[in-house]
């Protein structure tokens, strides 16, 4: 007997985080958060509230992860043209050629400025230098939201972060406070609402502990992503606005509207605010238009979400746990993580700059993985193991 038919089917789970979501707050529908937006400000897509910002954020945002070059700055304005109102950029990303793209737009026409929520990631919260310079390519004196990395459970970054936006928001360079996490999802989140649960107004998480994989899924799978789907209605309750990435979207954006649309619902109905998507073509845009989100979940979304869950397999759920133990101290989750961006998304270049910015001698540290079985233990997803790591490690190499 398989793990769902013992347990929990796809379309079970769905109606659970449909049932998560209506106690929660989260919405599938713009008109019932119509009294929360400033006149003239109603989005042109379905939207929803991000949280105490109070800012309508339509369903599906723009990652700029692919962003670059004239042809990007193109597409970020179609993007915005067609109404996504909130957009997602670093100093990272396409080796740094996004956020100079995006600046051309918004220097080119201040108002593009206005009409999004801007959300910049921050690797280097202890300095401002970063968002400076960010700040001065982009040709604006703030963002909306600073999004520092923290990726597992550590007081003292989390004090360092709580410290750093303080400061940033009382001199006029961020409007709201919020963090974003890539890897122990579930250890980070539950620090936060232990330590600064009214602190941070934006959270960008993985939502990959959401994906269920049909029956392929594990009792330890289970256990972290309804743990995952705990903690997201805990930080709904504190009004901490919740954005999506890495949930499989891109992936199933490349399927189409038929299979993007229902699994932006089911995230969406798992808790989150807005489902953060990377796009880069002028076709993904137009889809995106042609998105009925703000219907009720029907039987065929149901399928095509858990049809699609099923077609990713044992995908990383990205839950930290590969990490955790291990006796060389390999960083075994961001090895998972630059797996995933090169195997799955195709992002040769990004996963590359990725482990590059690892910044060590990654093949002699996994050298010693060889007959070693702890992030295999581990790995609710079944996934990560030391000839795995050691592959993506010479990969890189």
């Amino acid at each position: 007997m398989s793990y769902v038919q013992d347990h929990l089917s796809r379309r079970d789970f769905l109606r659970n985080t449909a049932c998560t979501a209506a106690a929660t707050g989260a919405a599938l529908s713009s008109s019932a958060l119509a009294a929360d937006v400033p006149a003239g400000k109603t989005p042109a897509l379905p939207y929803g509230v991000l949280g105490r910002t109070k800012y309508p954020v339509t369903l599906v945002s723009f990652g700029a992860i692919l962003i670059a070059d004239s042809i990007g700055t193109r597409v970020v304005k179609a993007g915005i043209d067609a109404g996504m109102n909130l957009l997602h950029t670093s100093m990272t990303y396409m080796k740094g050629k996004s956020v100079p793209a995006i600046g051309e737009l918004f220097k080119a026409d201040k108002r593009y400025r206005e009409k999004v929520f801007l959300c910049l990631k921050s690797f280097t919260p202890d300095k401002d230098q970063e968002l400076n310079e960010m700040l001065e390519a982009l040709g604006t004196d703030y963002t909306d939201v600073l999004l520092s990395t923290m990726d597992k459970p550590d007081p003292a970054r989390l004090e360092t972060i709580q410290k750093a936006q303080e400061s940033l928001k009382k001199r006029g360079k961020i409007r709201h406070t919020g963090f974003v996490c890539h890897g122990d999802m579930n250890g980070v989140c539950e620090m936060v609402l232990e330590k600064a649960s009214d602190f941070f107004d934006v959270c960008l998480l993985s939502t990959a502990p959401l994906g269920l994989a049909g029956d392929r899924r594990s009792p330890k799978a289970d256990e972290q992503t309804q743990r995952f789907i705990k903690n997201l209605k805990a930080l709904r309750s504190k009004g901490v606005g919740i954005l999506s990435m890495k949930s499989g979207a891109k992936e199933a954006s490349r399927r189409g509207a038929e299979v993007f649309g229902p699994h932006v619902k089911a995230v969406l109905a798992a808790g989150c605010d807005s489902v953060l998507t990377s796009i880069n073509t002028l076709d993904q845009v137009g889809m995106i238009r042609t998105l009925k989100l703000q219907a009720s979940t029907t039987p065929a979304d149901e399928q095509a979400a858990a049809e699609f869950s099923r077609s990713r397999g044992n995908a990383c759920m990205m839950c930290g746990q590969c990490s955790k133990g291990c006796p060389n101290g390999v960083p075994v989750a961001d090895l998972m993580r630059i797996r995933m961006y090169y195997r799955e998304y195709g992002w040769c270049d990004h996963a590359r700059s990725e482990f590059q910015a690892l910044g060590r001698n990654l093949p002699a540290l996994t050298a010693r993985c060889s007959d070693c079985t702890v992030c295999g233990r581990a790995c609710p997803a079944g996934l990560a193991n030391s000839l795995l790591v050691q592959d993506i490690a010479s990969l890189f190499a």
